[in-house]
C-alpha cells in the first residue's frame, strides 16, 4: 500500500518551528531598523535646534552695535538677568531702520536659556517668548583684541571685539539624549 502524499505531523512541527526562527530574525531586524531611524531624527533634531539657535545668535552678534546714527549704542550687555553668569545676553542694533532709537522690532533683544527652551524678549523687561525648544546650554565668552577672556561683566560693552559662542541641542530618545555641539567665534561689528 502507499502512503499517502502530504506532511506528517513531525514534518509540519519542524516547518513551523523552521518558519519561527526565520520570523524572529526578521522581526530583529525591523525593531532595530526602526531604533536606528528614531536615534537618527532625534540626532537630527538636536543638530537643527543647535544649528538653528548658533545661525540667529551669531547673526544677531554681528549686528550689535550698529549705531549708524552716532547716538552711542551699547551693543552688548552681559547677564542681563542677573544670574552671575554668561548664559543670558542682551544685544542692542539701531537697524530697523537706522533712526536713532532703539524701539522698532528687533533692535533691542534679550535672549536666554530656561530648562531646554531658548527665550526673547524685544525690549528690556518684557515678558519673554519661547523662541526654539531643544537647546540644552549657551554659553559666551568675551574677548578683547588682545585675543584676551574678559571675565569683568563690567568691561564687556568696551572692550569686547569678539565673542565665543556655544550652543549644545538635544533631542530625548529613549534612556539617552542625543547631543550636538556648536562652537564658534564671532568678530563684532562696532567691537562692542
Amino acid at each position: 500500500m502507499a502512503s499517502p502524499a502530504g506532511f506528517s505531523t513531525v514534518g509540519a512541527l519542524v516547518s513551523l518551528v523552521l518558519a519561527g526562527l526565520v520570523l524572529s530574525q526578521m522581526l530583529g531586524m525591523v525593531v532595530h531598523s526602526q531604533r536606528g531611524l528614531i536615534d537618527s531624527n532625534a540626532k537630527a533634531k538636536a543638530a537643527g535646534s543647535a544649528r538653528h539657535a548658533y545661525l540667529v545668535l551669531s547673526r544677531l552678534l554681528r549686528q550689535a552695535g550698529s549705531d549708524p546714527q552716532g547716538v552711542g549704542v551699547q551693543g552688548i550687555a552681559p547677564d542681563p538677568l542677573g544670574r552671575g553668569r554668561f548664559d543670558n545676553i542682551r544685544l542692542r542694533a539701531d537697524f530697523n531702520p537706522p533712526d536713532g532709537d532703539l524701539a522698532d522690532p528687533g533692535e533691542d533683544l534679550t535672549l536666554w536659556l530656561n530648562a531646554d527652551t531658548l527665550f526673547v524678549t524685544e525690549t528690556a523687561g518684557g515678558a519673554g517668548a519661547p523662541y526654539l525648544f531643544g537647546v540644552d546650554s549657551l554659553a559666551f565668552d568675551y574677548y578683547d583684541r588682545a585675543g584676551s577672556l574678559i571675565t569683568d561683566p563690567d568691561s564687556v560693552p568696551s572692550q569686547t571685539v569678539s565673542v565665543g559662542l556655544t550652543v549644545r541641542g538635544f533631542s530625548e530618545v529613549r534612556d539617552e539624549q542625543p547631543r550636538q555641539l556648536l562652537v564658534g567665534r564671532i568678530a563684532l561689528r562696532n567691537g562692542g
